[in-house]
């Protein structure tokens, strides 16, 4: 195969062309192997070389044999799966790249919170630029609604007992959080107090 000569890949469902030159650069990678047809867990399907991979992380190995640079969004948070795909593909230079130890770091998340008071309730909105992070907050978050309960015997002249009813935060999104507190009116007009702990 010529140097200069097209090669479409199909990884994981995605497709991608390039020149046969981009992906053998380094010699003893399993790409250079594909395209030597020395290394069989590859196959061609329909005029593509068809790698049971992440598509998605290819495209940012691909990015880096094009530019020799790792460029990564700011919100990128698989740097341990790219890293394998790297160890998959045997890209040593790559691997190098992101076994430095700022790269494993978790990067500072941008939260953005919405606030909504109405009478005696507030509503929170939480937005988060990484999923990991809404995980993590939703984690710490808990929302208790006051629930009274009745007396045991309708002599008895105690008041009735309050309990805490923990709910969880809702996830309309990856990247986002809800919850509310303060009072609540309940069908049976009763009030509810909702309180919330982090």
């Amino acid at each position: 195969m010529s140097d200069q000569e097209l090669v479409t890949l199909n990884v994981g469902g995605k497709v991608f062309t390039t020149r046969s030159s981009t992906l053998k650069q380094f010699a003893g990678s399993r790409l250079t192997r594909m395209l030597d047809g020395r290394d069989k867990e590859f196959m061609m399907v329909g005029g593509q070389i068809f790698v049971d991979r992440d598509g998605v992380l290819f495209s940012f190995i691909l990015d880096f044999l094009r530019t020799h640079q790792l460029l990564l969004p700011t919100d990128f948070s698989d740097h341990l799966r790219l890293q394998r795909e790297a160890l998959f593909y045997e890209l040593n230079p790559l691997v190098g790249l992101l076994n430095q130890e700022h790269m494993l770091q978790p990067r500072p998340a941008l939260v953005e919170v919405h606030f909504l008071s109405r009478n005696t309730q507030a509503f929170f909105r939480v937005f988060g630029s990484c999923s990991k992070t809404i995980e993590m907050l939703t984690g710490r978050i808990t929302v208790f609604i006051e629930q009274r309960s009745a007396p045991a015997s309708s002599s008895n002249s105690l008041p009735p007992q309050m309990t805490l009813l923990p709910l969880p935060p809702q996830r309309p999104s990856y990247h986002d959080l809800v919850f509310q507190c303060g009072s609540d009116s309940t069908t049976d007009n009763q009030t509810g107090i909702r309180y919330f702990v982090i």
